[in-house]
């Protein structure tokens, strides 16, 4: 967020062996093994967008209603479904690239052990972790009603919870594709990079074909990086780019520590 080249390196630490140590001895001359830290970098898209909204003087006077005051109260849900758009597209893209992250058959009932069975197989199992459904999975969830179900409406952001998950509605995966990502699977950030102006008004005289009417424009920058992937494609992708699996390279070695797993099952 410092600003540069939108597409960046961003480095990471492998895991530290734990398997071997030394014992200590009363010999001075003997030396200790020695190990390394070990890393590596990949390549993360911040994406610098905008959007305005534009009205006129001539709706204000008609609807007697606040224009400029009811966009500017809706940005912030406006901005947190984008960065939510662009985290879902990235999480589509990776999972296309990487399918050794999906496990199951649209043939198979929807069955929540597997979200388990495929918790197992992360570093950290017991991480905190998030549902990517789609509407009629999330029906099915409700359903269920195992052991603890709270409703959007008894938690905070609209997120509901099923068993300890959170739960965020998305149809980009579909009803056959359920997506789990743990806490810090997806490096996030959004703010604005220095020297840009997060929001003004400009007014058009011309506007409304010389009523006039004014614009109001918000500006902010989103990195969404899938951690243990490199974005390779282009620096203004759409989110059907980013959902794009030609457009993403693995760089971790190991699956166990890229935390996201997706399970097909039938709709």
């Amino acid at each position: 967020m410092t600003g540069g080249a939108q597409i960046q390196s961003l480095s990471y630490i492998n895991k530290v062996d734990t398997t071997t140590f030394n014992h200590s001895s009363d010999d001075f001359d003997e030396k200790g093994a020695t190990g390394k830290v070990t890393g590596g970098t990949y390549m993360a898209l911040r994406s610098d967008i905008n959007w305005g909204w534009a009205f006129t003087d001539l709706t204000r006077i008609i609807t007697k209603y606040d224009t400029k005051g009811g966009v500017a109260s809706a940005i912030p849900m406006y901005w947190s479904e984008v960065g939510e758009n662009i985290a879902v597209a990235s999480m589509k893209g990776v999972l296309a690239k990487a399918t050794s992250l999906t496990t199951g058959v649209v043939a198979d009932a929807f069955d929540p052990d597997k979200l388990i069975d495929a918790a197992a197989t992360m570093d950290d199992p017991r991480a905190q972790k998030t549902l990517f459904v789609s509407r009629k999975t999330f029906a099915k969830l409700q359903k269920l009603q195992r052991n603890d179900f709270i409703p959007p409406s008894a938690a905070n952001f609209n997120i509901g919870r099923f068993e300890g998950y959170n739960i965020i509605i998305t149809e980009i995966f579909g009803d056959t594709k359920t997506v789990m990502a743990t806490e810090g699977a997806i490096a996030f950030s959004a703010g604005l990079v220095p020297g840009v102006v997060g929001m003004e008004l400009s007014r058009d005289p011309n506007g409304g074909n010389g009523g006039g009417g004014e614009i109001l424009r918000t500006r902010l920058s989103i990195v969404a990086a899938p951690q243990g992937f490199s974005y390779v494609g282009a620096v203004k992708p759409s989110l059907t780019q980013l959902g794009t699996a030609a457009n993403w390279a693995k760089v971790a070695t190991d699956d166990s520590f890229i935390g996201i797993r997706a399970i097909n099952h039938a709709a």
